[in-house]
């Protein structure tokens, strides 16, 4: 795949991180598979970025021209639920 990172956050659920994830309905596809998640493009560039939801956050795989999408996770991210880390795994 590409460049795999793992995002660490503070959440009261899965369900609240998915609830986060689904709002990116107009900007990506969203297929959910239980604690993994694929967004991909609906215009623009290629991409794919797959996400494991873990206890403390996300690991997440992704290639193609996902910089766009990415500012706008971590945005979501941050101003859901507070400070992120990131770092490659």
């Amino acid at each position: 795949m590409g460049l795999r990172q793992h995002f660490r956050f503070s959440s009261t659920s899965q369900e609240a991180v998915l609830e986060v994830f689904r709002g990116f309905s107009e900007v990506a596809n969203l297929d959910e598979r239980g604690a993994f998640v694929v967004f991909s493009q609906l215009d623009g560039a290629e991409f794919s970025f797959d996400c494991e939801l873990v206890e403390d956050g996300i690991v997440s795989e992704r290639a193609g021209g996902y910089f766009t999408f990415l500012g706008m996770f971590l945005e979501a991210l941050t101003g859901t639920f507070g400070p992120v880390t990131v770092e490659d795994v």
